[in-house]
Protein backbone atom coordinates (compact mmCIF):
# COMPACT_ATOMS: atom_id res chain seq x y z
CA UNK A 1 0.00 0.00 0.00
CA UNK A 2 3.23 2.52 1.16
CA UNK A 3 4.79 1.35 -2.21
CA UNK A 4 1.65 1.70 -4.64
CA UNK A 5 0.21 5.12 -3.29
CA UNK A 6 3.53 6.92 -2.94
CA UNK A 7 3.94 6.31 -6.95
CA UNK A 8 0.47 7.16 -7.92
CA UNK A 9 1.14 10.30 -5.70
CA UNK A 10 3.81 11.48 -7.21
CA UNK A 11 2.94 10.40 -10.60
CA UNK A 12 -0.47 12.63 -10.20
CA UNK A 13 1.69 15.58 -9.14
CA UNK A 14 3.86 15.33 -12.18
CA UNK A 15 1.46 14.99 -14.68
CA UNK A 16 -0.50 18.00 -13.22
CA UNK A 17 2.18 20.17 -13.11
CA UNK A 18 2.44 20.65 -9.11
CA UNK A 19 5.34 17.78 -8.17
CA UNK A 20 6.63 19.87 -5.03
CA UNK A 21 9.71 20.80 -4.46
CA UNK A 22 11.26 18.89 -1.67
CA UNK A 23 14.34 19.77 0.97
CA UNK A 24 16.16 18.96 3.66
CA UNK A 25 14.12 20.91 6.27
CA UNK A 26 11.60 19.24 5.39
CA UNK A 27 12.54 16.08 6.48
CA UNK A 28 12.51 15.77 9.98
CA UNK A 29 8.80 16.17 10.27
CA UNK A 30 8.31 13.84 7.26
CA UNK A 31 10.39 11.53 9.83
CA UNK A 32 7.89 12.56 12.54
CA UNK A 33 4.95 11.53 10.93
CA UNK A 34 5.81 8.71 8.93
CA UNK A 35 6.86 7.53 12.68
CA UNK A 36 2.87 8.45 13.60
CA UNK A 37 1.60 6.64 10.73
CA UNK A 38 4.01 3.44 10.66
CA UNK A 39 3.06 3.11 13.87
CA UNK A 40 -0.27 3.89 14.06
CA UNK A 41 -1.15 1.52 11.60
CA UNK A 42 0.84 -1.69 13.09
CA UNK A 43 -0.24 -0.90 16.51
CA UNK A 44 -4.06 -1.04 14.90
CA UNK A 45 -3.74 -4.27 12.77
CA UNK A 46 -2.04 -5.77 15.86
CA UNK A 47 -4.71 -4.56 18.00
CA UNK A 48 -7.35 -5.98 15.49
CA UNK A 49 -5.86 -9.28 15.53
CA UNK A 50 -5.96 -9.58 19.33
CA UNK A 51 -9.07 -8.27 19.51
CA UNK A 52 -11.99 -7.93 20.22
CA UNK A 53 -12.81 -5.82 17.75
CA UNK A 54 -15.93 -4.71 19.42
CA UNK A 55 -13.59 -2.36 21.49
CA UNK A 56 -10.85 -1.63 19.50
CA UNK A 57 -12.73 -0.52 16.56
CA UNK A 58 -14.13 2.50 18.60
CA UNK A 59 -11.30 2.96 20.47
CA UNK A 60 -9.05 3.45 17.11
CA UNK A 61 -11.62 5.43 15.48
CA UNK A 62 -11.90 8.00 18.59
CA UNK A 63 -8.49 9.46 17.18
CA UNK A 64 -10.62 12.61 16.16
CA UNK A 65 -10.93 13.56 19.96
CA UNK A 66 -7.35 13.00 20.25
CA UNK A 67 -6.54 16.09 17.19
CA UNK A 68 -9.17 18.23 18.39
CA UNK A 69 -7.13 18.21 21.85
CA UNK A 70 -3.96 18.73 20.44
CA UNK A 71 -4.88 21.10 17.91
CA UNK A 72 -6.71 23.10 20.47
CA UNK A 73 -4.21 23.04 23.63
CA UNK A 74 -0.76 23.54 20.45
CA UNK A 75 -1.57 25.27 17.32
CA UNK A 76 -4.08 27.63 19.56
CA UNK A 77 -7.06 27.12 17.38
CA UNK A 78 -10.39 28.11 19.38
CA UNK A 79 -13.66 26.58 19.02
CA UNK A 80 -16.65 28.66 19.95
CA UNK A 81 -19.39 26.62 21.80
CA UNK A 82 -20.95 26.03 18.76
CA UNK A 83 -18.37 23.85 17.13
CA UNK A 84 -17.56 22.51 20.53
CA UNK A 85 -21.43 20.59 20.94
CA UNK A 86 -20.98 19.69 17.27
CA UNK A 87 -17.62 17.99 17.50
CA UNK A 88 -18.60 16.27 20.54
CA UNK A 89 -21.73 15.21 18.61
CA UNK A 90 -20.42 14.15 15.83
CA UNK A 91 -17.24 12.15 18.11
CA UNK A 92 -19.88 9.98 19.86
CA UNK A 93 -21.90 9.31 16.44
CA UNK A 94 -18.35 8.12 15.07
CA UNK A 95 -17.94 5.72 17.90
CA UNK A 96 -21.52 4.33 18.00
CA UNK A 97 -21.60 3.66 14.24
CA UNK A 98 -18.11 1.26 14.70
CA UNK A 99 -18.81 -0.73 17.21
CA UNK A 100 -21.70 -3.33 17.90
CA UNK A 101 -23.00 -2.66 21.26
CA UNK A 102 -24.02 -6.47 21.64
CA UNK A 103 -20.92 -7.49 20.81
CA UNK A 104 -18.97 -5.02 22.91
CA UNK A 105 -21.17 -5.92 26.05
CA UNK A 106 -20.01 -9.75 25.77
CA UNK A 107 -16.45 -8.43 24.55
CA UNK A 108 -16.52 -6.58 28.22
CA UNK A 109 -16.76 -9.44 30.00
CA UNK A 110 -13.67 -11.35 28.98
CA UNK A 111 -9.78 -10.50 29.14
CA UNK A 112 -9.24 -7.80 26.05
CA UNK A 113 -5.33 -8.16 25.06
CA UNK A 114 -5.78 -5.76 22.14
CA UNK A 115 -7.37 -2.43 24.01
CA UNK A 116 -4.29 -1.09 25.25
CA UNK A 117 -2.58 -1.52 21.69
CA UNK A 118 -5.81 0.22 20.35
CA UNK A 119 -5.79 3.48 22.66
CA UNK A 120 -1.71 3.73 21.30
CA UNK A 121 -2.95 3.56 18.20
CA UNK A 122 -5.38 6.09 18.65
CA UNK A 123 -2.72 8.14 19.73
CA UNK A 124 -0.64 7.54 17.27
CA UNK A 125 -3.36 8.62 14.66
CA UNK A 126 -3.82 11.55 16.83
CA UNK A 127 -0.63 12.98 17.11
CA UNK A 128 -0.12 12.09 13.35
CA UNK A 129 -3.56 14.25 12.42
CA UNK A 130 -2.44 16.93 14.53
CA UNK A 131 1.24 16.91 13.18
CA UNK A 132 0.07 17.12 10.12
CA UNK A 133 -1.81 20.30 10.63
CA UNK A 134 1.16 21.57 11.93
CA UNK A 135 3.70 20.78 9.33
CA UNK A 136 1.25 22.26 6.61
CA UNK A 137 1.18 25.48 7.84
CA UNK A 138 4.70 25.30 7.87
CA UNK A 139 5.47 23.97 4.76
CA UNK A 140 3.47 23.10 1.36
CA UNK A 141 0.93 20.65 2.29
CA UNK A 142 1.55 18.32 -0.75
CA UNK A 143 5.07 18.28 -0.24
CA UNK A 144 4.98 16.89 3.04
CA UNK A 145 2.45 13.86 2.62
CA UNK A 146 5.57 12.81 -0.75
CA UNK A 147 7.74 13.25 1.95
CA UNK A 148 6.31 11.25 4.30
CA UNK A 149 5.44 8.77 2.13
CA UNK A 150 8.94 8.61 0.90
CA UNK A 151 10.03 8.20 4.28
CA UNK A 152 7.22 5.44 4.99
CA UNK A 153 8.07 3.33 1.93
CA UNK A 154 12.03 2.89 3.07
CA UNK A 155 10.68 2.45 6.71
CA UNK A 156 8.45 -0.39 5.98
CA UNK A 157 11.16 -2.13 3.59
CA UNK A 158 13.44 -1.69 6.72
CA UNK A 159 10.63 -3.53 9.01
CA UNK A 160 10.35 -6.28 6.74
CA UNK A 161 13.49 -7.06 6.51
CA UNK A 162 14.06 -6.55 10.11
CA UNK A 163 11.08 -9.56 10.68
CA UNK A 164 12.51 -11.49 7.97
CA UNK A 165 9.63 -11.30 6.25
CA UNK A 166 10.43 -11.15 2.43
CA UNK A 167 7.61 -10.13 -0.28
CA UNK A 168 4.87 -13.03 -1.62
CA UNK A 169 6.43 -14.46 -4.92
CA UNK A 170 2.70 -14.46 -6.60
CA UNK A 171 0.11 -11.83 -6.67
CA UNK A 172 -3.03 -12.31 -7.62
CA UNK A 173 -4.71 -9.51 -9.79
CA UNK A 174 -7.85 -9.70 -6.88
CA UNK A 175 -5.10 -8.86 -4.31
CA UNK A 176 -3.12 -6.45 -6.73
CA UNK A 177 -6.08 -4.69 -7.27
CA UNK A 178 -6.95 -4.21 -3.41
CA UNK A 179 -2.88 -3.02 -2.74
CA UNK A 180 -3.69 -0.79 -5.29
CA UNK A 181 -7.10 0.65 -4.57
CA UNK A 182 -5.60 1.43 -0.80
CA UNK A 183 -3.14 3.24 -1.61
CA UNK A 184 -5.20 4.99 -3.78
CA UNK A 185 -7.69 6.02 -1.05
CA UNK A 186 -4.93 6.02 1.81
CA UNK A 187 -3.22 8.51 -0.20
CA UNK A 188 -6.91 10.58 -1.35
CA UNK A 189 -7.13 10.90 2.11
CA UNK A 190 -4.15 13.03 3.26
CA UNK A 191 -4.32 15.21 0.18
CA UNK A 192 -8.44 16.02 1.27
CA UNK A 193 -7.14 16.13 4.61
CA UNK A 194 -3.76 18.35 4.11
CA UNK A 195 -6.77 20.69 1.63
CA UNK A 196 -9.00 20.85 4.05
CA UNK A 197 -6.52 22.08 7.05
CA UNK A 198 -5.02 24.66 4.43
CA UNK A 199 -8.51 26.12 4.25
CA UNK A 200 -10.11 26.04 7.59
CA UNK A 201 -9.74 24.96 11.21
CA UNK A 202 -7.64 21.71 11.51
CA UNK A 203 -9.58 20.34 14.49
CA UNK A 204 -13.08 20.61 12.32
CA UNK A 205 -11.30 18.94 9.28
CA UNK A 206 -10.35 16.49 11.56
CA UNK A 207 -13.97 15.95 12.79
CA UNK A 208 -15.11 15.42 9.45
CA UNK A 209 -12.07 12.91 8.38
CA UNK A 210 -13.47 10.62 11.41
CA UNK A 211 -16.46 9.86 9.71
CA UNK A 212 -15.23 7.41 7.49
CA UNK A 213 -17.23 4.32 9.51
CA UNK A 214 -21.04 5.70 7.58
CA UNK A 215 -19.01 4.61 4.45
CA UNK A 216 -18.65 0.61 5.42
CA UNK A 217 -21.83 0.57 7.43
CA UNK A 218 -23.92 2.14 4.32
CA UNK A 219 -21.90 -0.11 2.01
CA UNK A 220 -22.33 -3.15 4.57
CA UNK A 221 -26.36 -2.31 4.36
CA UNK A 222 -26.65 -1.45 0.67
CA UNK A 223 -24.26 -3.90 -0.62
CA UNK A 224 -23.68 -7.20 1.21
CA UNK A 225 -27.24 -7.10 2.56
CA UNK A 226 -25.86 -7.14 6.29
CA UNK A 227 -28.26 -5.87 9.03
CA UNK A 228 -26.23 -3.43 11.43
CA UNK A 229 -26.68 -3.20 15.48
CA UNK A 230 -29.38 -1.19 16.64
CA UNK A 231 -27.07 1.11 18.24
CA UNK A 232 -25.03 1.22 14.87
CA UNK A 233 -28.27 2.75 13.44
CA UNK A 234 -28.65 5.68 15.95
CA UNK A 235 -24.89 6.27 15.41
CA UNK A 236 -25.20 7.00 12.20
CA UNK A 237 -28.08 9.57 12.77
CA UNK A 238 -25.78 10.97 15.56
CA UNK A 239 -23.26 11.17 13.38
CA UNK A 240 -25.26 12.84 10.57
CA UNK A 241 -27.01 15.05 13.00
CA UNK A 242 -23.40 16.20 14.23
CA UNK A 243 -22.19 16.83 10.75
CA UNK A 244 -24.86 19.00 10.03
CA UNK A 245 -24.40 20.98 12.99
CA UNK A 246 -20.81 21.13 12.91
CA UNK A 247 -20.74 22.61 8.88
CA UNK A 248 -23.68 25.02 10.40
CA UNK A 249 -21.55 26.11 13.30
CA UNK A 250 -18.33 26.22 11.11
Amino acid sequence: MQVTGTILYAGALAIVGRFPALSLDQAPLACALAALGLTGLLLFYKALALGPIAIVSPIGAAYVAVTVLLVVVFLGERLNPAQTVAIAVTTIGIIMTGTDGRSLAAALSRPKPGVWLAIAAMLAFGGWAALMAFATREHDGLAMILMQRIVSVAASLVILAALRRGLPGRISMATLGIVVGSGLFDTLANVFYVLGVQGGYASIVATGSGVYPIIPALLAITVLGERLAPNQYVGVLVLIVGLVGLGTAA
